[in-house]
């Protein structure tokens, strides 16, 4: 037990350091050049060496005062880690939101209208340049836009696929279906859940980038590039999870129908079978 309260505490603090304190102690470092550079002497590095090195010989004669500010930059930076964090979970609440309406409307209508002209441009355009239509299409949602963002809207596509295809109440299925699902599935899943936070987490540190280029122009060019490869990556990410979703309900609802004693026709789940199975996870809610 020992053994083993030991590794888990020496993972624990690898992560603390990889996640938190460093990339906090690098911005914590920045912001302390920002306020000796500002934007008039964005680039002096002649500038920031001299200080720097007159910070060194202050503490070069107090080893425990260096001590000191080394743990203090270590705790400043892992609080940053924390609230980069913190915004990232708010940038994912964005790129999930489903409302407010008088907010929201306008990205939705402009997205759905997109969506319905390419849809028209499927049914009624030649069949010879249907699937370059298709891929056009789907390149705006797989299903008819109701989030503002394209991660909100490959999220939600999922729930409304599987219960066209099958007649499943994705809302309630899927914890059901969390459970028959064999480890590793389940494995590929949390990677795929926890890519997608990395990805908004990268976005917090971009907008924490940007908040320090009111004082270091450089900083805001950071910002910028954090946020554009954070999107991208939160893009890739959302896709990703939501493939991974719908293949788990397509290959394991058998086996969560026969869990539940059931024998679906034909080794599938129908649609009427989804539907009556959804019934019995709503217990009538």
């Amino acid at each position: 037990m020992n053994t083993l309260l030991s590794a888990l505490g020496k993972s624990l603090a690898e992560r603390w350091v990889q996640l938190l304190a460093l990339p906090g102690a690098l911005f914590t470092a920045l912001a302390a050049a920002a306020s000796v550079l500002g934007h008039r002497h964005a680039l002096d590095w002649r500038l920031l060496s001299s200080s720097a090195e007159d910070l060194v010989a202050g503490y070069d004669r107090r080893p425990v005062s260096a001590l000191l500010l080394a743990a203090a930059l270590l705790l400043i930076g892992a609080a940053v880690g924390l609230l980069a964090r913190g915004l990232g979970s708010l940038v994912e609440k964005v790129w999930l939101a489903s409302g407010p309406r008088w907010l929201v409307g306008g990205l939705v209508r402009r997205r759905r209208h997109r969506w319905n002209t390419e849809e028209d441009a499927v049914v009624t355009g030649p069949a010879a340049a249907a699937a370059s239509r298709v891929e056009a299409r789907n390149a705006v949602a797989l299903t008819e836009p109701a989030r503002p963002a394209w991660i909100g809207d490959r999220l939600r596509s999922v729930g409304v696929r599987v219960q066209g295809q099958y007649g499943l109440d994705f809302t309630f299925t899927w914890p059901r279906l969390w459970i028959v699902l064999p480890e590793p599935c389940r494995d590929d899943l949390i990677t795929a859940r926890a890519a997608l936070t990395s990805a908004s987490t990268q976005s917090g540190w971009g907008l924490l980038y940007l908040c320090l280029g009111a004082q270091w122009w450089p900083a805001a060019l950071a910002g910028v590039v954090l946020l554009l490869l954070g999107r991208r990556r939160g893009r890739d990410a959302a896709g990703n999870l939501a493939d991974l979703t719908e293949s788990a309900v397509d290959v394991y609802a058998v086996d969560l129908a026969r869990a539940l004693g059931e024998d679906p026709p034909s080794g599938h789940v129908t649609p009427a079978l989804g539907r009556q199975l959804s019934e019995r996870f709503r217990k009538g809610a």
